[in-house]
């Protein structure tokens, strides 16, 4: 591993997994900035993988960047009030 791809891994797996622990409160609070870091610890984390031209791992990460960002699009969507429940 050269020093490129300890410098994109060493930042961007903390970055990502910082938020992701937290993510649900994101998406809920519409957290712009917190999104804003994961998005550029992800990018970081692909880019890693793409310099040690490994798919399985630009594949995988690129695929939970969308996802990731669907879901903060689509806004965890809440239920209506009283929907659900018994």
């Amino acid at each position: 591993m050269d020093a490129a791809e300890i410098a994109l891994f060493g930042f961007g797996y903390p970055a990502a997994v910082a938020v992701i622990a937290r993510f649900v409160p994101v998406v809920r609070e519409r957290r712009w900035g917190w999104l804003a870091v994961h998005h550029l610890g992800m990018a970081a984390i692909i880019a890693g993988y793409v310099s040690k031209r490994t798919p399985a791992g630009i594949v995988v990460n690129s695929a939970w960047l969308v996802v990731s960002t669907v879901w903060y699009t689509l806004g965890g969507r809440h239920r209506a009030a009283g929907a659900g429940a018994p």
